[in-house]
């Protein structure tokens, strides 16, 4: 009975142990076979992400064209005595709408910075730098439309008020004779049209380039606060030391830019347009920036699905190399 009992201890642990062994055989297998799985998804992932990349691409070069060609055609031209300050005010549109796209850049570029610098985002430092340059460097173009708009502005000029309003003179009894009378000319009509469109596209622009100059000088101090914590890791600071250098640049540019709007010497050299040509650029400006805040608001949408397919690529990245490693290392112990 004993003898009975013993060997069938010794079945039940040879079963078991067999068990065991087909288990983690079955689990070795399975690994392997993973292998070819995730790596066909981090394909899969990578598509994906080449293809929101090639729509943010065309979206962008959509915009810059778009953009482009109307800061051109409207630097290049001016109001007229018949069209008044009709051309002014579409540049003063357009100027807004790239005030705007600015903007949209500047939020988006934000958004990036800090996911790279608290790590939440998942998105690889290579990659977030691309982006937040590819950024900049659109917002520093439309500033730079900007400033071009601004100099097309006509400037103060000396012109006589008065002209002679014809009618070939008249003779009042007991003064004498009087030449054709005076009248205000309307080329000085609109030279002080022109002053004023100018004096206020000048404060707007002043405006902007000193709402930037605040926020990098707060971008600035923030970053220097974030270099005095001990507890920082080498990656963290390299990463707040590379924002603190590009804000420092940013903020310089914007002092210059500044300092070189007081006094423009050489204004853009313009044609004036009649009343129905100021009236279709109008439409024309509205209708553009209609467009734009549309494709603006699809790069946002595509920058988030963006960022979140790197993530995920990241992480299932992540997760192969954990596996090969497991297998490198099982392959080891057991030849």
């Amino acid at each position: 009975m004993k003898k009975t009992i013993l060997l069938t201890i010794a079945f039940a642990g040879a079963l078991t142990s067999a068990s065991f062994s087909q288990e983690k055989e079955i689990d070795l297998e399975a690994r392997k076979a993973s292998i070819p799985i995730v790596e066909a998804r981090v394909k899969e992932r990578y598509k994906r992400i080449e293809e929101i990349g090639s729509d943010i691409v065309r979206l962008h070069g959509r915009i810059d064209d778009q953009l482009g060609r109307m800061v051109e055609r409207l630097s290049a031209i001016r109001d007229s005595a018949k069209s008044g300050y009709r051309v002014s005010k579409a540049k003063m549109e357009l100027m807004a709408g790239l005030e705007g796209a600015v903007e949209a850049f500047r939020k988006q570029r934000s958004a990036v910075e800090l996911g790279l610098r608290t790590g939440k985002s998942g998105v690889p430092r290579e990659i977030a730098g691309e982006e937040i340059g590819h950024l900049d460097s659109h917002v520093e173009k439309h500033i730079a439309q900007m400033l071009e708009i601004s100099k097309s502005f006509t400037q103060d000029e000396n012109v006589e008020k008065y002209e002679e309003a014809g009618g070939g003179g008249y003779y009042d009894y007991g003064t004498g004779w009087y030449e054709d009378s005076l009248g205000i000319s309307d080329e000085w009509r609109q030279n002080r049209r022109d002053q004023t469109m100018d004096k206020k596209q000048k404060a707007e622009v002043f405006d902007a380039l000193d709402n930037s100059i605040e926020r990098c000088e707060q971008l600035v101090a923030a970053r220097r606060e974030d270099l005095k914590k001990e507890s920082l890791s080498s990656f963290e600071r390299e990463v707040i030391q590379s924002e603190l250098d590009a804000h420092l640049s940013m903020l310089r540019k914007r002092e210059m830019q500044k300092d070189e709007l007081v006094i423009v010497d050489e204004p853009t050299e313009t044609t004036e347009i009649s009343r129905d040509a100021a009236r279709l650029l109008e439409s024309s400006v509205s209708e553009l920036l209609e467009d734009v805040q549309g494709d603006l608001r699809m790069v946002v949408v595509k920058h988030t699905q963006l960022n979140r397919e790197q993530a995920k690529v990241a992480a299932l990245k992540e997760n192969l190399e954990a596996r090969k490693k497991w297998l490198e290392d099982y392959e080891k112990e057991n030849e």
